[in-house]
């Protein structure tokens, strides 16, 4: 007696991706075997999907969070509002998953979601007047400034102890911080991408001169 295969496959590319990124969160990483006795199904069913392994799947996991946020509108005329509005959906997105960063920034972006938001941020400055050289420092700035704040939404509420020392600078911040209402880390966010734009701003009036 012949058993017909089924209609829909057991496995898709994205479920093993949700699955791999749901044990990041929960462990801060993966292997083949854990993520295979999750789905219930073998490893060679895995590879079946991702030849590439563990790095392959570590990309998907990096398109399912990019996703559409990462887009840039080339339309925009201010590159500082565009630069922006990219900054707080990367950061939004990621900080959900502190625990992937890691793993993301430990190789090389293939992506093609991820790389097209690139590229699409990486046209509106040099429409802008960034230079070649000038451009890749500013969205290396970027990226690992908006990767910074990520992991810094996942640390503890307290992330210094503060000094019972009254005459102490850090711990009367603290004590001010803590006394606001609102997410201390994002507020840090928007400050500093706010210093950081400013300061990208003197690369392309610099150039200018």
């Amino acid at each position: 007696m012949t058993v017909p295969r089924p209609t829909t496959p057991l496995l898709s590319r994205e479920q093993i991706a949700g699955a791999a990124l749901t044990l990041v969160d929960e462990a801060g990483t993966f292997t083949l075997p854990s993520l295979a006795k999750v789905l219930g199904v073998s490893a060679s069913s895995i590879y079946h999907h991702f030849p590439g392994g563990r790095e392959a799947i570590i990309e998907a996991i990096r398109g399912l969070l990019a996703g559409e946020v990462l887009v840039v509108d080339a339309g925009r005329t201010d590159w500082r509002q565009a630069a922006a509005d990219w900054a707080q959906d990367y950061r939004a997105s990621f900080a959900l998953h502190p625990k992937v960063v890691p793993l993301l920034t430990a190789q090389t972006v293939t992506d093609p979601r991820t790389l097209a938001g690139y590229e699409g941020l990486a046209r509106v400055l040099r429409d802008a007047g960034f230079g070649a050289e000038n451009l890749l420092h500013a969205v290396t700035i970027l990226d690992c400034f908006i990767l910074g704040s990520a992991l810094d939404a996942g640390a503890p509420i307290d992330v210094w102890a503060a000094s019972p020392d009254p005459e102490s600078a850090l711990g009367a911040a603290i004590r001010v911080s803590r006394a606001r209402a609102g997410d201390r880390s994002a507020r840090s966010f928007e400050i500093g991408l706010r210093i950081l734009l400013a300061g990208l701003a003197s690369l392309v009036e610099g150039s200018a001169k």
